[in-house]
């Protein structure tokens, strides 16, 4: 990570704040800003979040946006305009435009195209009379998060208990998947092989906390377990755009 930058994660779901935990602690801890901006989020969600927040020197706010509701309308475009114009990042964090399409989380697809359309409104001289005091703010560098083609990654070893402790607060999170097993046989068969000592576990938080910790090993130390990459954890990105350097890197 270079010097500290102004780092702003516009997501969907909470979870994602702790997805990019290792990008948005590491930027706070070499002297940046980092901040996210919510669409969806209930209230157990949000308490829990204040927690992994904290952990990840990371401010939150929240867009009381309708996952079944949302269209990428006028309204919704002036709230996250609003949004980067005031908080005016260096850096936008947020979900990849390949992999939001045949995810099934609701709202999705319509987010994608708001916060695109958003970004591209909020650094021209538009609605300039709904957002006063705020001027216009383009040229953000955008990464798209957990990637279906990632071109970098961020070694994030250094801050992995960081990262997994914000994880741990996430007890609405982990709870769903504590409740893996119950799906089906074929279900629980794969807890168990995740986690060996899943039937001995009393609670669904319990069973969800080593099955996330589980899972969140094996894909941030994929990159690493091919031999071709040398972060052992590592947080992938797919920038958009050139990489413009000065000099080719090691």
């Amino acid at each position: 990570m270079q010097n500290g930058k102004r780092m702003l994660l516009i997501g969907a779901y909470s979870m994602e704040v702790v997805e990019c935990g290792g990008a948005l602690l590491k930027n706070a801890l070499n002297g940046g800003v980092s901040h996210a901006c919510i669409a969806f989020a209930g209230e157990q969600m949000r308490r829990d979040l204040a927690k992994s927040a904290e952990i990840l020197h990371t401010s939150v706010e929240y867009l009381d946006m309708d996952m079944g509701r949302i269209s990428a309308s006028w309204e919704e475009k002036l709230a996250i305009i609003r949004v980067i114009r005031r908080f005016r990042p260096d850096v936008i964090l947020t979900q990849d435009t390949e992999h939001c399409v045949s995810d099934l989380d609701p709202g999705r697809r319509p987010f994608m195209t708001l916060v695109l359309e958003a970004i591209a409104l909020a650094g021209r001289a538009y609605a300039l009379d709904e957002t006063p005091g705020l001027e216009p703010w383009g040229g953000a560098t955008i990464y798209y998060m957990t990637p279906e083609h990632p071109n970098c990654v961020v070694d994030i070893l250094d801050v992995w208990p960081q990262k997994c402790a914000a994880m741990d607060a996430l007890h609405a999170q982990l709870e769903h998947f504590g409740r893996m097993g119950g799906e089906s046989a074929e279900a629980l068969a794969g807890c168990r092989a995740m986690v060996p000592e899943w039937d001995g576990l009393d609670s669904d938080l319990e069973r969800g906390t080593r099955m996330k910790r589980a899972m969140d090993s094996a894909f941030y130390g994929y990159p690493y377990s091919t031999g071709h990459c040398r972060a052992v954890y590592a947080e992938p990105y797919r920038r958009d755009g050139y990489f413009v350097l000065n000099e080719l890197l090691k």
